[in-house]
């Protein structure tokens, strides 16, 4: 959806259902990544929808380079998935990340992206903002490192940590799906 679109279908979703009182944005793909759409429409909803609550889930890859704007816009809490702390452990999850106008690959993605994901905890932390933390557990993979990023989140402030099970279909294109 567009900002317009999302507003206005936020609006009536809202004009009909009066106990909603939260919006997140969580996708398609990272909301953060295409800032300008996410922020327009943050700044649309505080302005004709001042009493929802508006909150963000991210990869976290880029979120220490919007967490200004986030504060900015009254962002409640938001929603970071950090599947690992160990760059070792992440270089078997994600084959690679875009960053910085290039493709980079193995444990040095994952060292990035888990180094952008604490940083942006730590500052949404010290701006007052919840931060929730969401893990994919992978069999075989992250299973047994769970309780350090666990332990690792909780001392870093974060007010929940949800672990849900792995969903690889090939149908999702996600990386473990496609691969079988």
């Amino acid at each position: 959806l567009t900002p317009d679109q999302a507003v206005k279908k936020t609006l009536a979703v809202a004009a009909t259902i009066p106990q909603m009182t939260v919006l997140g944005i969580a996708g398609p793909g990272d909301p953060l990544a295409n800032p300008e759409r996410t922020f327009e429409t943050f700044r649309q909803l505080s302005a004709k929808a001042p009493d929802i609550k508006l909150c963000v889930s991210t990869n976290g890859l880029s979120l220490p380079e919007h967490v200004e704007e986030l504060a900015r816009h009254n962002i409640d809490h938001v929603t970071i998935t950090i599947n690992c702390v160990d760059p070792d452990v992440g270089a078997r999850i994600y084959p690679w990340i875009f960053w910085q106008n290039r493709r980079i690959h193995g444990r040095e993605a994952a060292a990035i992206l888990i180094g952008q994901q604490q940083k942006g905890l730590e500052m949404l932390v010290a701006r007052g903002i919840l931060v929730k933390v969401n893990s994919v557990l992978i069999p075989g993979v992250n299973d047994e490192h769970l309780k350090e990023v666990s332990r690792i989140v909780k001392a870093k402030g974060a007010f929940l940590h949800n672990v849900m099970p792995l969903i690889a279909e090939a149908k999702h294109g996600t990386f473990y799906g496609v691969m079988g």
